[in-house]
């Protein structure tokens, strides 16, 4: 949720080639649902992309009914029914084998906190830069009188200064007590240091991540989230061929430096083939697999019908596993709204029906509008629901 100019996310949705009444659905009832604002951090780099996670208002995140979903009317649906029965692709088939990156076992261990029908929850904290009120971690928690599995924010990695991640080190004192950490690092201006040939970059994101994982903390990482949008809007630089050697350069360095980390890829909506196209080369560098959602609804919601497909035919019992990096509102609600869709999120049908789907995190933020569903007014909804 992060970013220097008003791009916008998507939502990294399977796209198939479904009816069109179901395109035009899903299409008009979601948005691309925040920009990136830049804001002031303690690194020391002296790059002025210092970033942390936003949203906006819905009146400036709709670009066209084609783009409010992640693209044009042709790649923008992703329910199929052949898709779920989908293994003959190289990526489909070879997801399997992506536990051998790190032990399935270990998978989970910091997801310790907050749970629902056997789903992780954890939280993004505001941190004010859209007009709403920095928070903490602990002030969340406190709210909800448990601990949080998880938590994410970003930082970018900008083309031509090596990475220090001053974005993150600053929040350790909260990192290390808010359950698994999840972040986005954002290649920026370029992919310096993130090939075979020079690996700088990669080794500097990966020296970070250890300072986490030396603390105990689970480190899920999200490098270059929405890749693909991401690469078209000009935030990234290249092509699906410059992100695969970024990620395979990240991956291997991590596996030498800190082997803890899980590889977390959230690519944007898209075809089928564009999937495919950006799939890391080596599928056993890819722990998980996630999304960021954020629906225009304000009621009827149906968790399941959207993400079921790219659930069955990207993860397995064995890995990649299933996990929501950010998901929220798309207009403005109510808490009952908002609480509403937080039930059909977690609720046992969706675990039943996604078994893969082990964690998720709420986008708490003030941003044009309110997403919050913690340390706000109305927040004892979602705490005695949680407690129940």
């Amino acid at each position: 949720m992060v970013s220097f100019t008003n791009t916008l996310l998507a939502l990294p949705l399977l796209a198939t080639a479904a009816s069109a009444a179901c395109n035009a659905k899903h299409t008009s009832s979601h948005r691309r649902h925040h920009s990136k604002q830049a804001a002031s951090s303690s690194s020391s780099s002296g790059n002025g992309a210092n970033v942390l996670a936003a949203s906006q208002p819905a009146a400036t995140a709709s670009r066209s009914a084609n783009n409010a979903f992640g693209g044009s009317s042709s790649t923008s649906s992703y329910k199929s029914s052949s898709s779920s029965s989908y293994k003959a692709s190289s990526t489909a088939s070879s997801t399997a084998s992506a536990s051998s990156s790190t032990s399935t076992s270990s998978i989970g261990w910091g997801l310790t906190g907050m749970k629902k029908n056997q789903i992780a929850f954890g939280w993004l904290p505001d941190d004010g830069s859209g007009g709403g009120t920095s928070q903490t971690i602990s002030e969340i928690v406190s709210a909800m009188g448990q601990q949080t599995s998880a938590q994410g924010w970003y930082a970018q990695a900008q083309s031509g200064t090596l990475f220090d991640g001053g974005q993150l080190t600053s929040r350790m004192d909260q990192i290390v007590t808010g359950g698994v950490f999840q972040p986005a690092v954002m290649p920026t201006g370029g992919w310096w240091g993130l090939t075979a040939d020079d690996n700088q970059q990669a080794v500097a994101i990966c020296k970070v991540m250890k300072q986490f994982t030396d603390k105990g903390v689970e480190v899920w990482l999200r490098f270059a989230h929405e890749v693909n949008y991401y690469q078209e809007d000009g935030t990234y630089q290249g092509d699906a061929n410059d992100f695969k050697a970024g990620w395979a350069a990240v991956s291997a360095a991590c596996k030498e430096y800190a082997p803890e980390v899980k590889m977390w890829y959230t690519p944007n909506v898209a075809s089928e083939d564009q999937y495919d196209e950006y799939y890391p080369d080596d599928p056993s560098t890819v722990d998980l697999i996630g999304i960021d959602y954020y629906p225009k609804e304000t009621s009827g919601y149906d968790f399941v019908g959207t993400m079921k497909t790219f659930h069955d035919r990207y993860t397995s019992s064995d890995g990649p596993h299933f996990a929501i990096g950010e998901i929220g509102n798309g207009v403005t609600t109510t808490m009952s709204q908002r609480l509403a869709w937080l039930q059909d999120i977690t609720s046992t049908a969706t675990k039943t029906a996604m078994p893969n789907f082990i964690a998720c995190s709420w986008f708490n933020y003030h941003k044009g509008y309110d997403f919050r569903i913690a340390a706000v007014d109305g927040d004892s909804v979602i705490k005695s629901y949680f407690a129940a």
